[in-house]
Order: C-alpha cells, then sequence, then structure tokens
C-alpha cells in the first residue's frame, strides 16, 4: 500500500473516531450496524433506553424481525438515498422518527447510520391537537344547528303568536257558551252529556294550543336564588289537586337537608317537573310511585322524576325529546321537548333512562351558578 492510501486510510479512520466522539454526546439515540445488521456501535443516549447492544443484529435489540432490516435497508446504495421511516417501540413505547444513511468504512466496506429522535410527545400533541380540531368542528356545527333552530323557532313564535291571538277568542268564547248552556240543562240528559263533551274537548284544545306556544315562542330564563326542594313541594301540591290523575299514586319529595339556594326561573322550572310528573302519573294509571327528588354535586342541581310504571321501550329512548314524538293518542308530543329547552336556556341537560317493566327515570342538570363547572 503506497504511503498516500495509508495516509487516506488513517484520516478515514481518524475522521470516523471524531464523529463517533460527536456521535456519543448527542441527545438522539444513534446506532452504527455493519452489513449483516450487527450494531457496531451504540451512543449513550440510545444504551440508556435500550440497554446495551454492540454485537447484537438490530432487530434482535429492538424486539422486530429481521425483515424490518431489510425495507430499513432496501434500495441504499454505498452512497445513499437516505431512508427515513417512523417506528414504534414495543420495548420503549415510544415513536420514532428513524433516518438511516450509508457510512463508508476505510476498507470500502459500508455500515448503516442510524438516528433515532423521539418524538413521542410532539405525536401525543399532534393527536390532542387533531382531536381539538375535532371538537371545535363538532362545536361549531352544533351552534350552527342550534343558531338555525333559534331562527326557526322565533318565525314559528311570531307566527304562532299571531294564529293564538286568531284561536283563543273564539275558543274562549265557545267554552264560556258552553258552559252556560250545560248549567241549563239536568245532569244525565243527553244533552248535557254532549255539552259537558264538548266542554272537555275545547279545555283540550287550549290546552294544546298552550303546549305549542310554550315550545314555540321561548322566553329567556329570569334566574334567582331558590331552593328546588320548595319548588318540588309546590310542583307535589299542585298534582294532589288532581285526583283524577292521581288515582292511588304514592308521590313522594326526596330532598337534601342541606340543601343550598341555585339560580334559576321558578315558573319555567315547575313547568318542566310538572310536565314530567304528568308523564308519569298518565304512565301509571292511578297505581304505583312517583318521586321527585333534588340535590346537588359536582357544582350542579338535580333533580329526578323517576316512577315504578311500565318504562319507556328502548326503541324510543332516543327520540322522546324530539318535538312532536309521541305514542300517545291524544298527544302533541311537545312535552318532553319543551322540558329539555327550559333546561337548554339554564345551561343544563336533560336526560331519560328506563327499563321496561320496571318504570323510568328522567333527570335534570343545571349549573348551581354561571361560573360552575360544566357536567362531570
Amino acid at each position: 500500500m503506497t504511503a498516500q492510501g495509508k495516509e487516506t486510510r488513517e484520516q478515514i479512520r481518524s475522521e470516523r473516531d471524531l464523529l463517533r466522539s460527536i456521535f456519543e454526546h448527542l441527545p438522539d439515540g444513534i446506532f452504527i450496524t455493519d452489513g449483516a445488521f450487527r450494531i457496531e456501535f451504540m451512543n449513550q443516549e440510545l444504551r440508556y433506553q435500550f440497554g446495551d447492544g454492540v454485537g447484537k443484529r438490530c432487530y434482535e435489540l429492538f424486539g422486530l424481525s429481521a425483515t424490518n432490516c431489510l425495507s430499513c435497508h432496501a434500495g441504499m446504495s454505498a452512497f445513499g438515498p437516505p431512508q427515513r421511516l417512523e417506528w414504534c417501540s414495543l420495548v420503549t413505547r415510544g415513536t420514532y422518527d428513524m433516518l438511516v444513511s450509508p457510512l463508508p468504512n476505510p476498507d470500502g466496506s459500508t455500515s448503516r447510520l442510524h438516528i433515532l429522535r423521539d418524538v413521542s410527545e410532539q405525536k401525543r400533541l399532534e393527536t390532542q391537537l387533531f382531536h381539538y380540531s375535532r371538537t371545535l368542528e363538532e362545536r361549531v356545527a352544533e351552534q350552527t344547528t342550534h343558531l338555525r333552530r333559534q331562527e326557526r323557532l322565533a318565525l314559528l313564535g311570531e307566527i304562532a303568536s299571531g294564529l293564538a291571538h286568531e284561536i283563543r277568542t273564539p275558543l274562549g268564547a265557545l267554552l264560556t257558551g258552553v258552559k252556560l248552556l250545560e248549567k241549563d240543562e239536568p245532569e244525565g240528559s243527553e244533552r248535557h252529556f254532549i255539552l259537558s263533551l264538548l266542554r272537555k274537548e275545547t279545555i283540550r284544545l287550549k290546552t294544546k294550543l298552550s303546549e305549542f306556544l310554550s315550545y314555540a315562542r321561548r322566553r329567556e330564563p329570569v334566574l334567582a336564588p331558590e331552593r328546588v326542594s320548595d319548588l318540588l313541594h309546590e310542583s307535589l301540591t299542585l298534582l294532589r289537586q288532581d285526583t283524577e290523575l292521581t288515582g292511588g299514586v304514592t308521590i313522594v319529595v326526596e330532598s337534601a337537608t342541606e340543601e343550598q339556594p341555585c339560580l334559576f326561573d321558578r315558573p319555567l322550572m315547575k313547568e318542566a317537573i310538572l310536565n314530567l310528573a304528568t308523564n308519569s302519573l298518565q304512565a301509571l294509571q292511578g297505581r304505583g310511585r312517583l318521586i321527585l327528588r333534588s340535590f346537588q354535586t359536582q357544582g350542579r342541581q338535580w333533580i329526578q322524576v323517576s316512577d315504578d310504571g311500565p318504562g319507556i321501550p328502548p326503541e324510543d329512548l332516543d327520540h322522546i325529546f324530539r318535538p312532536f314524538f309521541t305514542r300517545k293518542r291524544d298527544g302533541t308530543g311537545l312535552g318532553l321537548a319543551i322540558v329539555q329547552g327550559i333546561l337548554e336556556d339554564h345551561g343544563g341537560t336533560s336526560q331519560a333512562r328506563s327499563i321496561p317493566g320496571r318504570g323510568a327515570t328522567f333527570t335534570l342538570s343545571w349549573p348551581l351558578s354561571p361560573a360552575s363547572s360544566s357536567v362531570g
């Protein structure tokens, strides 16, 4: 070998040693393999993560198969091009960005230089960003739908107000006239029976009109500090006055002894409770048990209306809060939609769960105060 050749080899070896010294102190994991995938060098960072693997084949150290190494080096000559791939370690459970480059040796052979950068945190942040982006898109879509619904309801409310004025006046006159005629007829006569039927149907029509107006012409709640337990007892008194509806049903109020006042619109929330309780009483058909329960937890006020009646068919649970959905022959399908609207306007939620044959429970929840946290 000529002196110039020896000098060149020594220069390559010296540069290689310098390179290895630099590699030893880099923050990224670095290792060098020979043509048989056997590890010739590992830097300190990589030894810290995987242990000393010098002398082992790289796929043995990292828990892979030989085919991984073949694909890693595929198409790479002594002059490149470098290969880049993403790799998930079964040992550290981390995700790595790996760059593989050819590394010429003084004897003319070619080794492979591998640089591993741990990108686990970056991947985690990317996943969080993607999830946040999707959530944001869903919230924007939900808010857009809500705004469109509010616009439709506002238009519906205007139309309903005009119709209500046109319908309520003749209905009131009709009801008054029927009542006067009913007084002049002896009870038990055919005319008295017909007039009584007309009176009941007129009242039912007025009730349906009121439900429609309540749904279409929603008003903003006027929040004031009140105790829900007081509202439940007031609702209980009103329910017991309708003996035809309650029959032999046992109605119970359960509330926490240390209940604190919370913010809500009392007339609106009373409407929601009476709506749910009336539904339960209709399902119970004069026998069974109805429980009105209130409690506070997680910065929220909760109300539960539970009965031990026939329950709700599973196929109906996802639809019962939808406007105009009803299984009742003479129902409008607006009662539960009104309840949901009232809770939404309080920044709350309404949910239903049921076991067929064992009853149903409706749960209402809203923040104790505007600054309270959302539902857990």
